[in-house]
């Protein structure tokens, strides 16, 4: 249960070249691509995405996984500053001006932090370590994209905890592809920082720093070690072999698990959501709470349900005896109107019919609707056929049950031909219902009936 709310958190070692992932089910190794301008390329970051994606498996719902991540010291600012004693909520603002101070770039464009080493009543030592703020912010950015929660450090810092002598003036080297890193420590400290190419001044290098203690790390081939031979006592640092394991991924790991403090470089991005770190011993008294809480909401709707039984059934009594009074006194009512409405004699249906079914050129001359169901009327068409043409689509309809022509008289002009017709509707279950039907919007349609 607490594996999944709090993920075990990753150790990351970011090089210009390559970048190395150890956690405890696993590592994983991957290349990184720069281009003309120092920066990852788009193809290289989605190619990092993905793979460190697949390899974390955080599910959607789950909170981002913290990612200890350890930088090269290339680009990496390391000084000891004196601040003078402050409030411990002013001590931060008081660093931050001396930063501004001696540094090149202001503390907005510097990804800082700080780590103290002595005080007293009047001053506080410190050791600052700062790097541009682009540079976290492109590793943060990849980190972030693949649901890590990215904290980052000196690398050097972090692999002088592997050092098996404690004080003195030790030099830590890491060989890497492109660039030898020696660090100089003295007792714990960082004092010089150089950056060399894999085949620069080495032994030069190592004799300016004097006879000492050197611990090598990385790719360190054994024709450095040849020539480092002489001039000072070369060790390996003991670290675990496997993929993504490094000497910098595996002190992060040794540091994180004793719990030991680390030199934190601030960043100005936005932070990714953090990994939740739950005690179920330290906030026993907020589960209990939490459990009463539920066991309250579950059982509170049958309790409610038991109290409240008695008043929803009177209220259900007085509305059913609300309900049969208001139906004693509707219900004639409804009955009246619903028999108005089935006997009422449908005389707009019986003219929407004559309408649809008139031949252009009727002349309507009288018609007569009775509620027997009787209908007679009388027009004038221009000739016999039509008269019949009409009596057929009345029949058609549907709507009447019997039609006859009772009389059928030429005008005079023989121009005309006037008639009258009686018919007899069907009844209401016979009958179609007639579905009036509206003529489209904008149409020129003549209506037949008018004279």
């Amino acid at each position: 249960m607490r594996e999944l709310f709090n993920s075990p958190p990753v150790y990351v070692e970011l090089g210009r070249r390559s970048l190395k992932v150890l956690r405890d089910t696993g590592g994983l190794e991957l290349p990184l691509e720069r281009g003309s301008d120092g920066k990852m390329t788009t193809g290289s970051r989605d190619r990092a995405v993905a793979a460190l994606t697949a390899f974390i498996g955080r599910k959607s719902w789950q909170p981002a996984v913290r990612a200890v991540c350890g930088i090269s010291a290339q680009g990496v600012t390391l000084r000891r500053l004196t601040v003078p004693a402050a409030a411990k909520n002013d001590f931060e603002s008081v660093l931050r001006l001396q930063i501004e101070s001696e540094f090149p770039l202001s503390p907005d464009g510097l990804a800082w932090g700080w780590r103290e080493i002595s005080s007293d009543a009047t001053k506080c030592e410190v050791l600052v370590a700062a790097v541009r703020k682009e540079v976290i912010e492109d590793y943060a950015a990849l980190l972030t994209a693949a649901g890590l929660s990215p904290e980052f450090t000196v690398a050097a810092l972090a692999r002088y905890s592997l050092v098996p002598v404690a004080g003195g003036a030790v030099v830590l080297l890491e060989a890497g592809t492109e660039a030898l890193e020696l660090v100089l420590f003295e007792a714990g400290l960082p004092v010089t920082v150089r950056l060399l190419p894999p085949t620069g001044p080495l032994e030069k290098t190592v004799s300016d720093l004097g006879t000492r203690t050197l611990f090598v790390s990385g790719q360190v081939t054994e024709a450095v070690s040849a020539r480092l031979s002489g001039l000072a006592d070369c060790r390996r640092l003991d670290v675990p072999a496997g993929e993504g394991s490094s000497a910098t991924t595996f002190a992060l790991k040794q540091l994180v698990a004793a719990d030991k403090p680390i030199l934190r470089l601030q960043t100005r991005t936005k932070p990714a959501r953090k990994a939740l770190h739950f005690s179920f011993q330290e906030n026993r008294a907020l589960l209990t709470r939490i459990a009463v809480l539920l066991g309250v909401l579950v059982l509170l709707p049958y309790a409610e349900a038991i109290l409240f039984r008695p008043m929803v059934a009177r209220k259900i009594a007085a509305f059913k005896a609300e309900k049969e009074r208001f139906a004693a006194v509707v219900n004639p009512e409804l009955d009246f109107l619903q028999s108005f409405k089935h006997n009422q004699p449908p005389y707009l249906d019986a003219l929407y019919v004559i309408s649809k079914s008139a031949p252009p050129g009727l002349h309507l001359d009288s018609i007569s609707l009775n509620q027997h169901g009787e209908m007679s009327l009388k027009a004038s068409l221009q000739n016999a056929q039509m008269v019949m043409d009409f009596r057929s689509k009345l029949i058609e309809s549907g709507f009447f049950s019997t039609i006859s022509v009772e009389e059928q008289t030429p005008t005079p002009d023989r121009q005309k031909v006037n008639f009258r017709m009686s018919a007899q509707w069907k009844p209401a279950g016979a009958r179609p219902v007639q579905k009036v039907e509206l003529p489209a919007t904008g149409t020129n349609q003549p209506n037949p009936s008018t004279p």
